[in-house]
């Protein structure tokens, strides 16, 4: 995984996010192929955590489950 963050101007920051998964059991190999977008569901819901935490100061620790 690899993050970005880059000042796009005087009150904003571009954040740019770059994951890769390798899977070493067939199963979760097979889950990744038939299953993809799962994987990029899962990272936009951490990118917008972030970014409710970033704009609003809201930490998804303290939300009830």
């Amino acid at each position: 995984m690899r993050d970005r963050l880059a000042e796009a101007g005087p009150e904003t920051t571009h954040w740019e996010s770059e994951s890769g998964y390798r899977f070493s059991r067939v199963m979760m190999r097979l889950v990744g192929l038939l299953m993809p977008g799962a994987f990029r569901k899962q990272s936009e819901q951490h990118m917008q955590d972030f970014k409710r935490f970033a704009e609003q100061g809201k930490d998804i620790r303290d939300e009830p489950d």
